[in-house]
């Protein structure tokens, strides 16, 4: 799913919005109209995760949550990393992106992800968190890309202090860093959490 004009300067950023976990790319399409209302000539792309999930349905996912835990999700994360990382790289060459061009900007597992792969690599200048977490807290962080953690107060699936622990680790790293907590939202990438979003990707085109 590939939204933009057909001719787009090389230079405009290449935004990669990231679904969560038993979603399909649709699920991503109010917030790609948003972005590509701002900016017409920004390339907004939407890739499928890499396998089908698990737990029925036409969704897609990273990783199982399957019998998830907190002992053993970071290990589930770091094993779908390299097949992460391969599929942003692809769409770079594809879209004659560089990481100094490009945005990820992901909901639950999609933000999961994308914390995960840009810890130790550069892959993206800016790495927007929406309803996600770090899987674990990182180390180290690549200080050429900057984050945006959104997430609602209301969150039950993903609790908002997952944000909060993130927001500490990556300030205390040295990271460019912002929180976002949106009062009245729960884990749903619709209004009011769906505008506060948006906002954290137009800070890109800045």
């Amino acid at each position: 799913m590939t939204h933009g004009a057909a001719a787009v300067r090389a230079d405009r950023p290449l935004i990669v919005l990231l679904h969560g976990v038993g979603g399909q790319p649709s699920d991503m399409a109010s917030l790609a109209d948003l972005v590509a209302a701002h900016d017409p000539d920004a390339r907004v792309v939407v890739p499928p995760a890499a396998w089908p999930c698990d737990r029925g349905g036409s969704g897609f996912q990273w990783v199982s949550v399957d019998g998830i835990t907190e002992d053993n999700r970071p290990a589930r994360v770091r094993a779908a990393l390299p097949t992460f990382v391969g599929v942003i790289e692809d769409l770079q060459r594809t879209h004659g992106a560089t990481p100094a061009t490009t945005v990820l900007a992901g909901f639950s597992q999609g933000a999961i992800m994308a914390l995960a792969a840009c810890g130790d690599r550069f892959l993206a200048r800016h790495v927007v968190a929406v309803a996600g977490r770090c899987a674990p807290l990182p180390d180290a962080w690549e200080r050429r890309t900057m984050v945006s953690l959104v997430h609602g107060r209301m969150d039950r699936t993903v609790p908002v202090r997952h944000s909060e622990q993130a927001f500490e680790r990556l300030t205390a790293l040295g990271a460019d860093v912002r929180l976002t907590v949106v009062p009245r939202a729960v884990h749903l990438l619709a209004p009011p959490l769906l505008e506060h979003a948006w906002q954290a990707i137009c800070q890109s085109f800045a």
